[in-house]
C-alpha cells in the first residue's frame, strides 16, 4: 500500500460543514468529503489520484485543510476546487479553509 484516504458521500454528511463563515458553499446537493490523505512517499501524485477518484464517484466534493497546509491548498486549487470560506472543527475549534468542486451543470443548485 502506498497511500490511503477517507471518503464518504451523502446529504449533510459532515456536521462541521453546516456552518461556513467568510463565504458560502457553491452547491447544497449531496456531496462527498475527503479526509486524511496520506502517502508513503514512494510515488508522486497520490493525493491527486485519491481526490480525482472520489470526485468521479459523486461529482461534488468538499474538502477542508489547515491554513498552513500549503501543499493541500495548492493541490485542490490545481484540481479545480474553489475556496468557499472557513469552517471550524468541534474537536479543536481551529479554523480550516473550506474548498468545493462541483460537476458542470450542478454549480449553484
Amino acid at each position: 500500500m502506498i497511500g490511503t484516504f477517507f471518503f464518504i458521500h451523502g446529504q449533510d454528511i459532515e456536521p462541521t460543514y453546516r456552518e461556513i463563515t467568510d463565504g458560502a458553499w457553491l452547491d447544497d446537493s449531496p456531496y462527498g468529503v475527503v479526509h486524511r490523505i496520506a502517502g508513503d512517499g514512494s510515488e508522486k501524485g497520490i493525493g491527486a489520484f485519491c481526490i480525482n477518484w472520489a470526485f468521479e464517484q459523486c461529482g461534488h466534493l468538499r474538502i477542508d485543510t489547515h491554513g498552513d497546509n500549503i501543499v493541500m491548498q495548492n493541490l485542490v486549487k490545481k484540481l479545480g476546487f474553489v475556496h468557499c470560506g472557513t469552517i471550524y472543527v468541534e474537536e479543536d475549534n481551529n479554523p480550516r479553509l473550506a474548498f468545493e468542486k462541483t460537476a458542470a451543470g450542478r454549480k449553484g443548485v
